[in-house]
């Protein structure tokens, strides 16, 4: 059997008391935020020995989401009380604070060049700038909103809702939008990075695509529950997806994966709650109710290059922006940073 390419290092552990529900890093990989299920918001300074974390902020009922600008030392985070906050990343102070609606604001995410951040809270979609100040209220969708994507260009804004996923055009005046109509809800949505595709996971247990230059679109069923967990690999060839304790990975090279066979990678050995493709690489993570972390490498090795134990139920993973280092968050407070290290 060939030996593994890469494995992952631990290199810290912090315990930020609170259900760790979202993390963001920043450009540079030395700071990550993290938002608590108890409403917590923290800073974690990501050091060459030890992990730092300071709280910074909170949100009434509990946090939702944090987001890191692509360029700049701040970061945003929104919650229960419906606020949605600006920090400066270096002292933790506030720089600003919003509330564009009455509803929780669940989602959160910068454009690639940081000039917008957008918002979602119910059915509305809010724009803002680099200073957390309102450029533009999207008219209200037919549902609320489960999740929120830019494409690569930033000039395309996907929404994923019942019924499918609405893309707003970020041009204005008009902000036109198009609609990607599915009979059932779309709880995620996922651009590929070469701009071919836009992916979803639907609750009726199925993941749907849609080719963009055309409109054309596909499915594939069989899952036995929600599909909530997508990723694609940073040349966008594969999609990963979870089912139950399997990770079921998509091929979209040569003629596509309509009428294929996906690769079923076996590892875990009950749900898996995480899935996580390194950016701009083709290195997987998953988490999963066994209180395990596992790398693979789909399409080289079928089972995982390494697995690591973790200490409660995991929550939520994320890489790095250069791939170098992924965070897990743990239902019971845990942040640990694990390094690729290649062999």
């Amino acid at each position: 059997m060939k030996s593994p390419p890469a494995l992952l290092e631990p290199r810290g552990k912090v315990d930020i008391d609170d259900y760790i529900v979202d993390i963001a890093w920043s450009i540079d990989g030395s700071r990550l935020a993290v938002a608590g299920g108890e409403g917590k918001v923290c800073s974690i300074e990501n050091g060459e020995d030890t992990l730092a974390a300071r709280e910074v902020g909170s949100h009434g009922l509990g946090a939702l989401a944090v987001a890191w600008h692509p360029k700049n030392a701040v970061f945003v985070s929104s919650g229960q009380d419906g606020e949605v906050r600006l920090y400066d990343a270096t002292d933790g102070k506030v720089l600003g604070r919003q509330r564009p609606s009455k509803a929780w604001t669940t989602q959160l995410t910068f454009s690639p060049d940081g000039s917008q951040l957008a918002s979602a809270a119910g059915k509305q979609i809010s724009l803002w700038n680099e200073r957390l100040e309102l450029q533009h209220e999207l008219p209200p969708l037919e549902g609320a909103i489960a999740a929120l994507a830019f494409d690569k260009s930033g000039r395309d804004l996907a929404a994923a809702i019942n019924g499918g996923i609405a893309v707003h055009r970020l041009e204005t005046p008009r902000y036109p939008v198009r609609h990607y109509r599915w009979a059932a809800p779309c709880i995620t949505a996922n651009f590929s990075g070469n701009g071919k595709f836009l992916a979803a996971g639907t609750q009726d247990g199925s993941v749907h695509f849609w080719y963009l230059a055309t409109g054309r679109d596909s499915q594939m069923r069989g899952y036995p529950g929600k599909v909530d967990q997508l990723g694609w690999s940073g040349d966008s060839r594969y999609l990963a997806t979870a089912a139950a304790d399997r990770v079921v990975v998509w091929d979209f090279g040569g003629k596509g994966p309509e009428g294929s066979s996906p690769l079923q990678l076996s590892g875990h050995t009950d749900r898996i709650e995480c899935l996580a493709y390194q950016p701009r690489g083709n290195f997987l993570a998953t988490a999963g109710l066994d209180w395990r972390l596992s790398l693979w490498l789909p399409g080289k090795f079928p089972t995982p290059i390494d697995a690591h134990l973790t200490d409660s139920e995991p929550s939520c993973l994320r890489w790095s922006p250069d791939g170098r280092f992924l965070a897990l968050g743990e239902r019971k407070g845990k942040l640990s940073i694990f390094e690729l290290v290649r062999i």
